[in-house]
């Protein structure tokens, strides 16, 4: 219990996500203008949206088929772990991640047909949950898992 305390006091926020993907561009024209997230930063390899005070960024790291990076970027972390591991190269035992981000939608169903009606790719439809919210889950072009969810 101590432990958890101590970490409580020395993590004060979420500061940033990190997804990874293979094509900037693409990238960036889903999270600003298909999702109208703010861009707050852009570089070749690393692009940073705020998310109600917390940065959403986007890194080329090599784990989504990418081979510009790792000629380019060794300061993210996972070009860092795979480098650590020796594996730079993209193939099936480099290290990756898999990660679900969740954003609350003011009215998920008006969200949903507005961002059906752009492309996005959603594979499942909107579901009324358990707990008593609605959730319905879509890809970005890395197929990186996203969910809108309303309580």
């Amino acid at each position: 219990m101590l432990r958890i305390q101590k970490l409580i006091q020395l993590i004060s926020k979420l500061n940033c996500i990190e997804l990874p993907i293979s094509d900037m561009k693409k990238s960036i024209d889903f999270y600003e203008n298909i999702l109208g997230l703010k861009k707050t930063y852009e570089h070749p390899t690393w692009t940073s949206f705020d998310l109600g005070g917390v940065s959403l960024a986007l890194a080329v790291s090599g784990t989504k088929n990418s081979k510009k990076t790792t000629e380019t970027c060794k300061s993210c972390s996972f070009c860092v772990l795979r480098f650590a591991e020796s594996k730079m190269a993209y193939n099936k035992e480099a290290p990756t991640a898999t990660s679900v981000i969740y954003f609350e939608a003011n009215n998920l169903e008006d969200e949903y047909r507005e961002l059906k009606e752009k492309g996005v790719n959603f594979i499942t439809e909107p579901k009324e949950q358990e707990w008593g919210g609605k959730t319905v889950v879509f890809l970005d072009p890395d197929k990186n898992i996203l969910v809108l969810t309303q309580q």
